[in-house]
Order: structure tokens, then sequence, then C-alpha cells
């Protein structure tokens, strides 16, 4: 048996681990994950393996040594650049002449490749992927199929969009005729090109789920906790030798590596890991820490869940707290103190007695993630000044023509907001500062604008920063990762001081959404309209518009959101919904030879309430993995009246006041359901939740559970906290009560799946 192993990744999530180490040669307790992976060809009897190297491929040849690990030859296949996973595979392999295995150079696991690679040869599969179960899919590739037959994929799906929690590995064993598929000399990628040719095609495409250990470490968190997984036993690997002491002060889950002087003053708990020529000194305490080789520390020092790179420094008395990384070479001062998650770049100086609490080289390692409320966090704690800046900066990444920027409230907004207009110049992008003017207001201008994203800043003692797209549209999953990565990893361009992006106060945003509304309330009801909100700005803006189109005395309320983009209407014992005024709103678009635009997860009674009136809607999705709802979303984004509150309701007022009925009679007029949302809070992975209900997955977000007259359309939310269920029921049970009965069923399913962790 043969293998091709890829090892020529950069590891940039990992860096600065990875700023001058390959991320294969990365240390697990004391030995580089290329040599367990090594070991684990050797032991499924592999007898030669082709290592792929491309980034520092130089010091993985140097590693490798004469090309023999016991039984196992070895030997380099370089790139001359960059060919992609399939390509660099099909360079190293030309000479195999059979099937053989490929495997990553940087992930740590102990599957049984015998056995899968047996199952190859008895399927008679063109290849065949290794799957893993996983808890959170949103950074994998996630394969879709049964019986061992691969249907389909998708890559590195959000939670809304995951449909499986099986991952692709990166392990397959491939037939020498699937390398006919890979072109010569360019990037040709097994997942994204290879695989979905072969479907094509009808070559079989089988897969092999594994029940054994698999960790890719690609990001801080993941090293650690592969780390501590080898330590506590979790992985049938050979580690390196460590010491056996009986010094009390040593922890029984901590790895002192042979060759590692640590003091017997000095204290180690938790899943502590020191490497060869690491120095520990007096007094120092160590917790759940990872210092690599040839590091020292100080006396006195104080190491908390932190990682120390090779050769790095840290002077007596200094703290590193959690989920900090030291670089490579670094020195840390004494008595100085590095905040949590901070990190510093190699070779990096810091002087005592400082406090550390953003990053040396990028800023700030600590990022908030992404809600469906946008960046959320306490005021001046994990949402400062400085991290905003940050954040514009990472957001000018993913912008080509422009940021709209606004803020609603006091100082704290406009500091906030400030500071984002100033990060988002300082990385070269455009920003739009539209000042103290609400959500809708802002989003009407960044149309006028020509801006392709929206950012608005509400801070009280949390701060909210909902981003979107133009139009106030979710951020498409691919812009969603780009602009996260950037913000977490700090990977954002910091403009020259000839290159800032310009900064262009809007002082009439208000005016020009005000003579928006101007040009659509040429019209009366008889009723007299009053607006209410506890968005009091927002309130004022809309209610001379309000009065404009009262023509009667009995009162009509439009009750508006606090962000603004939804409301509601009352008038004496009838109340239209959002959803009732949405359907209005498709109804007058239908009437008038327009298509409407909607969340894929609206209710359905939208397409019969258009073919009523002789229109259409077009659905676009919460996460888009792609361009099959383009048309959807470019048309969305000219209906900002459907995430406009004010502005719905006064379409909704229209149909009312051109078709001469009452609220109630239109009521009468569009397809009616009981209609009903809410979100349920999980401590599981909710794809797994949704695999036990066996819910119908949708074609790219979430899935359904439908009987007869009954419908509810779940979908997880962008953090995988939870389950978004959206119901619907056209007979005589409410969605409220369909609801109660979906979460009951919900309830179950994760208490069964939660047994299992």
């Amino acid at each position: 048996m043969k293998a091709v192993i890829l090892a020529g990744g950069e590891g940039t999530r990992l860096r600065p681990l990875t700023c001058d180490m390959p991320k294969p040669l990365v240390p697990v307790c004391g030995k580089p994950v290329l040599f367990y992976i090594l070991e684990l060809l050797e032991k499924n009897g592999c007898t030669e393996a082709a290592v792929a190297v491309r980034y520092r491929g130089e010091r993985i040849e140097d590693a490798l040594g004469d090309g023999r690990y016991g039984n196992l030859r070895t030997f380099v296949s370089y790139e001359d650049k960059p060919l992609g996973t399939a390509g660099c595979v099909k360079r190293a392999a030309a000479d195999f002449g059979d099937d053989f295995i490929v495997i990553s150079g940087d992930a740590m696991c102990d599957f049984d490749l015998a056995a899968m690679y047996r199952h190859h040869k008895n399927t008679k599969s063109a290849a065949t992927i290794a799957v893993k179960s996983v808890d959170d899919p949103r950074e994998y590739g996630v394969i879709i199929g049964e019986n061992g037959t691969v249907n389909g994929f998708s890559e590195k799906p959000s939670y809304i969009n995951c449909r499986s929690d099986l991952a692709n590995t990166g392990i397959y064993v491939i037939s020498p005729e699937v390398l006919g598929l890979i072109a010569d000399d360019k990037p040709v990628d097994f997942a994204k090109d290879v695989f979905p040719e072969m479907l094509g095609r009808e070559m079989q495409l089988g897969y092999f789920a594994e029940s054994g250990y698999w960790c890719d470490i690609g990001d801080i968190a993941a090293y650690k906790r592969c780390t501590a997984d080898l330590i506590n036993g979790k992985i049938r690997v050979q580690p390196a030798e460590r010491v056996i002491t009986q010094n009390s002060h040593i922890s029984r889950t901590s790895f002192i590596v042979k060759g590692a002087y640590f003091s017997h003053k000095a204290l180690a708990a938790g899943c502590t890991s020191v490497g060869a020529g690491a120095y520990i000194s007096d007094g120092a305490k160590l917790n759940s820490a990872i210092v690599m080789d040839g590091a020292f520390v100080g006396e006195d020092v104080t190491l908390n869940d932190c990682i120390v790179c090779p050769g790095a420094r840290i002077g007596s008395g200094a703290a590193v707290y959690e989920n900090a990384v030291i670089g490579e070479g670094a020195v840390i001062g004494e008595n100085a103190v590095v905040s949590g998650g901070v990190r510093i770049w190699n070779n990096k100086r810091i002087d005592r007695n400082a406090s550390v609490t953003s990053d040396v080289k990028y800023g700030s390692a600590c990022a908030p993630e992404l809600s469906e409320e946008g960046i959320c966090g306490t005021t001046n704690t994990v949402i400062t000044p400085g991290f905003s800046a940050r954040a514009g900066a990472a957001a000018a990444k993913i912008s080509e023509t422009g940021i709209a920027v606004s803020y609603s409230g006091g100082n704290a907004s406009e500091s906030i907001a400030k500071a984002l207009v100033s990060g988002i110049s300082s990385a070269g992008g455009t920003a739009y500062d539209c000042g103290n003017v609400p959500l809708p207001v802002l989003a009407h201008a960044a149309g006028l604008l020509g801006a392709d994203t929206i950012m608005h800043v509400t801070a009280r003692a949390q701060t909210k920063i909902p981003i979107f797209s133009a139009g106030m549209l979710p951020l498409k999953r691919g812009r969603e990762r780009v602009f996260h990565g950037a913000l977490v990893r700090s990977e954002y361009m910091s403009a020259g001081w000839d290159s800032f992006g310009g900064i262009r106060t809007v002082t009439d945003a208000e005016m020009l959404y005000t003579s928006e509304l101007a040009r659509i309330t040429g019209f009366t009801v008889p009723y007299d309209v009053r607006v209410v909100s506890r968005n009091v700005r927002f309130r004022d803006i809309c209610a001379p518009f309000a009065k404009a189109v009262s023509n009667g005395k009995e009162k009509l309320t439009v009750n508006i959101g606090e962000r603004g983009d939804t409301a509601e209407i009352t008038c004496g014992d009838t109340f239209l919904d959002r959803v009732a005024l949405t359907l209005i709103a498709c109804a007058d678009n239908a009437e008038t030879g327009s298509v409407t635009a909607l969340p894929f997860s609206f209710p359905q009674t939208a397409e019969e309430t258009a073919r009523r009136y002789g229109g259409e809607i077009l659905r676009y999705y919460a996460s888009s993995m792609d361009d099959r709802d383009e048309e959807a979303r470019k048309l969305a984004a000219s209906q900002l009246f459907m995430r406009d509150g004010f502005r719905l309701a006064l379409k909704a007022l229209s149909f009312i006041s051109r078709h001469a009925v009452t609220p109630a009679e239109a009521l009468e007029l569009i397809v009616r359901s009981s209609a009903e949302d809410r979100f349920i809070r999980l401590n599981c992975p909710p794809q797994r939740v949704l695999d036990r209900l066996k819910a119908v997955p949708e074609e790219n977000e979430g899935a359904v559970m439908q009987d007869g007259d009954r419908r509810v359309f779940l979908r997880p939310d962008r953090r995988g906290t939870g389950l978004y269920l959206y119901a619907e029921s056209f007979g005589t049970e409410t969605a409220a009560s369909l609801c109660d009965s979906t979460e009951r069923l919900i309830r179950e399913a994760a208490k069964s799946v939660e047994k299992q962790y």
C-alpha cells in the first residue's frame, strides 16, 4: 500500500505558531503531527509515501532526514506553484500505478486505514472518502450520502445550510483512473472539482465512516484540544518519551517531554505540555499551558491555558492568560501581563511591567462570533472603540464599493461608530459616515450611495453591530467567512499613509429618506394613522407622513419594532401582523406586475397570494452558499420596504386605499394561514437533532417537517446554538400549537443526542 501525504498548507489560522514553522511540523506533546501520520501509515501496512510540500518545504524535507521511517520509505514532491489538493497528488503519485491513500500531514488521527483500503477494494469504488461525524460542520466539507455511497457535498456550510454531520476528513483512497480527471499544472481540488465531476460522470464514489479519533489542528482552539486529548489517552498513538516523576507539583495529566527541565519548585496542573529543551524556573505556575521546545519560563511566572512557542522567553513575574499565544523567539519582559486571546508575533519584545491587551502585530484575536444580530458584546469591555476599528478594517476586506455606517443613541454609539469608520479607512476602504440615523434610513442612503455593505451601531450596556449586504440582506456565506476570519485572525490590510480610504460624511441621509416617504405617500386612508415605537428617533421621522395619509377619525396604529425593520397595524379589533402586512405587499406588487423576493423561511402562503393576483415569488437564503438565489437577492435589495417597517405599513395602507377596503377586509383579500416562529436553544449540535427528527433537508437551507396542512421549516442559527422554527398551518390547529408540539419533539430528540456526549 502506498500513500500521498499532503503537507503544503500554510496554517494561517494557527499563526503565530506557523509564521516560520510549517503546519505539519507543529508538535503535539513533543512530536510533530507529521510524524504521527508516518507512524499511522506504517502501522497500517503502507510501505511508500510521497510527501507533497510547498510552504517551508525545505524544513519538512530536513525533518524527514534520510527518508526512512521504520519500514516506510518517504520522498518529497515539491509544488513550484499552487496545484490544489488534487493537482499535487497527481504529481506526487505519478508512478504509483495502483490504488493509494491520500492523507493530510497536519491532522491528528488514529483511523484504521487498512480497513478503509479493504472496503475501497471490496466495493470497487473509484474513490472512497473517510468521513467522521462532527459537532460543528462550519469549517469542514460535509458529504451527503447513504449506504456508503456519496450523493452530494456541502462545502464549509453555515449551520443554516447543514444537512449532514459527516465531515470529509481529507483522507481518501484513490484509484489511478481518477487521476485522469485532474488537469496538469493548474489548481484542482478534490472536494470542489474532482468529486463533483465524478458524480456527474456517475463514477462510483463511496465513503467509509470512521469512529476513531480525528482532529484537524486548523486553529488554536483545535490544537489545544488535540493536545489535551492525547494527554488524556483519547488518541491511539505514541507520543514523545516523557519524564516519569514523583514530583507532587506535577499533575498526572501533565506531559513533560524528556529533555525538558522542570524545577521541583514549579507547578504544573491541568493538561500542561512542556517540550524538549524547555526550562521551567522556580515558582512558575503552569495550568493547561503548552510550552514548546527550547522556551524559557522565568521565576514566578503564571501561564494559564496559553501557548508559548519554541525559543520564546517569559520574564520573571510575568503572566500570560487564556488563549494567548507567544510567538517563536518573542520576549515577554519581567512582570508584564499578556491578556487572554492576545497573540504576540515571532521575535517581538514586550517591555517589563507592560500590560498587553491587543495583538502586537495586527490587533486583538478575541472576536465574538457573528450571530443573527451581528457582532454583539459588552460595551467598552468586549466591544471597545479599538475593537470596532479592527472590525471596520475587517469589513473593508469584503467591500468593493464602500461601507455605509450609522449609529443610534448617545456618546457610546457615536464613539464606536466613528472608530468603525476609521478602521474602514485604515484598511483602504471607502466609508460613508451617515451619522445618527435609524437603520432603515441608513439602508436607503446606502442604496443611493452604491455602498455594498451596511453597518449600524447601537451601544447601551450591550453593543450590537449588525452587518448587511446592500438592501439590508444577510451576508452570503463566502463574505461572512472572509469577514469573520479577518476579524478573528486580524488578516486585513493596513494601508500606507497615502493609501487610506476616503471618509465621506453624509449629512442628508434623513432628507433622502423623507424624500422617498414623500414620494410614496400620495394617497389617503379614512383613518387617523398614528406611529408608535420604542425607537423614538424613527417614530418622529415617520409621524408626519403617517399624518399625511390620514383622512379620518378612527384610530389606526402602526407599531414599529425598535430596530425599525418590522411593523404591525392595529385598527379596532383588527390586527395585521408582520406576515399579514408582507402578504398584502406581495398582492400589491403582483397587481402592478412586480415580482416579490422573500426569505426562504417566510410562509408558503406568499406564493398562493401572489398567484391570486397574477404575480410570483422569488426566494433567497439566510446564508447563500453560491449564486443560485442571486436573482432573488438582487430583487430583494431593490425592495427595501420588506425590511423597513414603516414603508411596509405604507405599502399595505396604499393597497387598502386603492381597493377602498378596511384592514379587516384586506385580510380577506390575501391567502391566510396561521404562522408562528420561535427560537429553541440547544446544548448539542442542531444538525443531529434534525437528523433524529427525520426532517427532510431543503435544497440549500434547513429542513422541513410536513403533515398534510401543517408545515414546519427548521434551520439552525449562525452559531449552531439552536433551531429556528417557522410553523405554518392551514387547518384548525394554530401555528402556535404546532410550534409547541414541534418544540416538544425537538427537546426529546435533543435529550437523546445529549446522552451520547
